[in-house]
């Protein structure tokens, strides 16, 4: 079941952003709504909002109980974040009054809003489409694909003409996981994903897969480190 890109279509595809090299960015999977555990992975990094650089790589909300917290926290540092499929869930439920969307959040952790104040969740709703479905990052020499997943054929120089193509693809799509296959990731060096849960972050050719949160905790990547990793990978 596709739940319909109607509020999405509202969000933009793709952002193109340049970053400074010196500063330090770092890329942190899906957080299901658990504050504390961010914090806990941000600590080990001594990071910093004033200096550093965060992307998110959404679903941010649901499962966990700090779903309205982690999105102001986010906000308030100036977080880039893509959408994930719970927050298109969110989106489509709320402000495209979908009622099978609203079922199938429900079903997947988006109870949580019954006990929210509708003003609350329309203010997130807001934020939350005006976040694109991916990036494409400049950083240190290489362009760097972010989006909260990946199908197995894709061109970042060329996205599907349907939003509801690109919206399976970006924010729902498992298979390039599932079977650890890959046709083309074009137009970046690299990419870097959420939404499959994996215990350890893994690469599928040049796409890297880090949500790790179903395990207990989600893991936040120094992008600079995983930069030399990708070189060092392809020095031959």
């Amino acid at each position: 079941m596709r739940v319909k890109p109607n509020a999405l279509k509202k969000a933009p595809v793709c952002k193109e952003l340049t970053i400074d090299d010196n500063t330090r960015v770092f890329v942190v999977g899906d957080l299901d709504a658990h504050y504390d555990r961010l914090q806990d992975q941000l600590n080990n990094f001594s990071f910093d909002p004033e200096h550093d650089v965060l992307f998110s790589l959404g679903d941010v909300i649901d499962r966990g109980p700090d779903s309205v917290k982690l999105l102001n926290y986010l906000k308030e540092i100036g977080a880039h974040m893509v959408l994930g499929n719970h927050e298109h869930m969110m989106l489509e439920a709320l402000m495209g009054r979908d009622i099978m969307a609203m079922r199938l959040w429900i079903q997947n952790g988006g109870a949580w809003h019954q006990s929210e104040p509708l003003p609350t969740l329309m203010a997130m709703c807001q934020w939350l489409v005006k976040q694109p479905l991916s990036y494409k990052l400049h950083y240190q020499g290489l362009t760097i694909g972010i989006s909260h997943t990946l199908p197995e054929e894709w061109d970042w120089n060329q996205f599907p003409a349907r939003q509801n193509d690109v919206a399976w693809s970006l924010l729902w799509d498992r298979e390039r996981f599932v079977r650890k296959s890959h046709s083309s990731n074009l137009g970046v060096d690299f990419s870097v994903h959420g939404h499959n849960s994996t215990q350890v972050c893994r690469w599928i050719d040049n796409s890297f897969h880090i949500d790790t949160s179903f395990y207990g905790s989600p893991t936040v990547i120094d992008l600079s480190a995983t930069i030399a990793q990708f070189r060092a990978n392809n020095a031959n």
